[in-house]
């Protein structure tokens, strides 16, 4: 029996029939999907030019929560060291990416949404004096919240 090539068309049908975590298959995550109360659990500053060095500053005692509506409307108050963090405004959902339009931040983020936790790691570089020395470093952000 001869080998039968693939017919692409076919599939390409089959692969989109069956969906992914590209936020545009038929498992499409909304906003309406992450409404509800989240806990801060990890709030995890990794240096930029080593991120295998890390601080969690949940160990710290930093604690906080995350509201959103299902309109999109947010809240987060997480209470920092440094007294800084509470914001609010409006995100919304596109794929895996949420735009955080705040007060005091706006951009897009990646997210992943697992169970009942959300994991959002900042995009951009932040300053921010990770080891307490009084000398701020270039940081990354990772944030972990958990459904309350």
């Amino acid at each position: 029996m001869p080998l039968r090539a693939w017919n692409p068309l076919a599939v390409a049908v089959v692969l989109f029939a069956c969906g992914g975590n590209d936020g545009t298959g038929p498992h499409a995550l909304t906003i309406a999907d992450l409404a509800g109360n989240w806990t801060v659990t990890d709030w995890e500053y990794s240096l930029a030019l080593d991120p295998s060095h890390q601080v969690d500053w949940v160990d710290l005692g930093l604690s906080g929560s995350l509201t959103i509506a299902p309109n999109g409307d947010f809240q987060v108050t997480p209470m920092l060291p440094s007294g800084f963090g509470v914001d609010h405004g409006r995100l919304t959902v596109q794929g895996d990416s949420i735009y955080w339009n705040g007060e005091n931040d706006e951009e897009w983020v990646h997210f992943t949404l697992t169970a009942n936790t959300l994991t959002l790691p900042w995009p951009e570089v932040e300053v921010v004096d990770m080891d307490g020395d009084g000398q701020p470093e270039d940081v990354h952000l990772r944030v972990v919240l958990r459904r309350s």
